[in-house]
């Protein structure tokens, strides 16, 4: 009686340690998912930016909204896309001001194949002016 008493509290006590173990690892798995998906909202953000102020200085476009949806190419940013808006809220003195928000996603699979999949979503906000 006293070894199947045993046998019983050992089973529970794995059993606790089992779903502890599963929690965990599904909680740094959500963790780094974020992260992507905040790489992937800055690589959205540059990407925009980037347009709006070209190198060369000519045909800086503010467009309404730009979808980054195959970021498959970048290292670490498989499963992930990027939404980035401009508005350009004022025109002061000739000086134009942009607000700029960028909204990465990432999932842990193909979201579309799997419904069990995480997704993450991290939003990034940045104000600019244009330097004339």
């Amino acid at each position: 009686m006293m070894a199947i008493f045993i046998m019983v509290v050992l089973m529970l006590l794995g059993t606790a340690l089992m779903k502890m173990l599963s929690s965990s690892s599904e909680a740094v798995a959500q963790e780094v998912i974020g992260t992507r998906a905040l790489a992937a909202a800055n690589s959205g953000m540059q990407g925009q930016l980037q347009k709006l102020f070209p190198l060369d200085g000519v045909g800086a476009v503010c467009p309404a909204s730009t979808d980054y949806n195959n970021l498959a190419n970048i290292t670490g940013l498989y499963h992930c896309s990027a939404t980035v808006t401009c508005s350009n809220y004022v025109n002061h003195d000739g000086v134009n001001y942009y607000r700029l928000e960028s909204t990465g996603k990432c999932g842990s699979g193909d979201i579309s194949a799997n419904n069990r999949a995480v997704l993450s979503s991290r939003t990034v906000q940045v104000e600019a002016r244009s330097l004339n």
